[in-house]
């Protein structure tokens, strides 16, 4: 009986100890779900804020995204002057420094620009909007004709405006001008780093370029003022880097020149619509 007692008044301590056990683990728990609900907390409302920010942010780009459109080529401007285009401009941050303007001279020659700005997104955008700028400034108030002296003037505005701190931003750009007032088949240009892609009787041909930006550079000559015939059945291309310069496939590469152009020439019969289709289709 003796043995029984000690054994069951050890087997009460045993208990004690182990309820005291519990209850401080049970408080270390209740303590530990405190401080997570407590971050937990924390957590959603720094989720919540930067959400909130992301929004303003993107209703912000999408708003400017609308006005940069608003001052690209309209889709009118094009069909009153060109009898069979596409046009293919697929930005990768909402806004883009690449752009395509178009406008017609006092005498009633048509502009067709296009460009990549300096700079990616939002200040590729704002440069852009400069380089419009500019470009009507150049046709619209000084009545600048020729395509090169366009293109001198612009570079002159941008080094004022922007350059002082030896800052070289600008654009890459080819400014084409038709002739409106006349059946001849002749465009006079100037190319800026880009050069224009011509096919004619199923050859293609990269015409003549300055390898110099509008903008500062180490070269800074006047640009030429080059002079184009087509002929019947002749399609001219005008782009940017951003399509040869994009990178996916299997292994991740650039796309290159040589491919797009070799893709061109393979499609360059097709309508246009199919060629703006099957241009989508392979960059996707």
């Amino acid at each position: 009986s003796l043995i029984i007692f000690f054994q069951t008044r050890k087997l009460e301590q045993d208990n004690r100890k182990l309820e005291k056990i519990v209850e401080e683990r049970t408080l270390e728990v209740k303590q530990q779900n405190i401080s997570l609900e407590s971050k937990n907390l924390e957590i959603n409302n720094q989720r919540q804020i930067l959400e909130e920010k992301h929004k303003e942010i993107t209703d912000s780009i999408n708003y400017a995204e609308r006005i940069q459109r608003s001052l690209l080529a309209s889709k009118k401007m094009l069909d009153d002057n060109l009898h069979d285009y596409f046009v293919l401009f697929k930005p990768k941050d909402i806004v883009s420094g690449d752009f395509y303007w178009a406008t017609t001279f006092s005498n009633g020659n048509f502009v067709l620009v296009t460009a990549d700005s300096t700079g990616h997104g939002v200040p590729g955008a704002f440069m852009s909007l400069l380089n419009i700028g500019f470009l009507s400034e150049a046709i619209k108030e000084k009545n600048i004709l020729m395509p090169n002296e366009i293109l001198n003037y612009v570079r002159t505005r941008l080094i004022e405006s922007i350059g002082s701190d030896g800052q070289q931003d600008g654009m890459d750009c080819i400014l084409i001008c038709i002739d409106g007032t006349t059946e001849s088949k002749t465009i006079t240009y100037a190319a800026a780093n880009n050069e224009p892609i011509l096919i004619s009787s199923n050859e293609i041909i990269s015409l003549p370029k300055d390898k110099m930006p509008v903008g500062k550079g180490e070269r800074m000559e006047s640009f030429k003022l080059q002079s184009l015939s087509l002929q019947e059945g002749d399609v001219l291309y005008l782009y940017t880097d951003g399509y040869a310069d994009q990178f996916g496939g299997p292994k991740g590469k650039k796309f290159k020149y040589k491919q797009l152009n070799d893709l061109l020439l393979a499609n360059s019969k097709k309508s246009m619509n199919d060629q703006s289709n099957l241009l989508v289709n392979e960059f996707d």
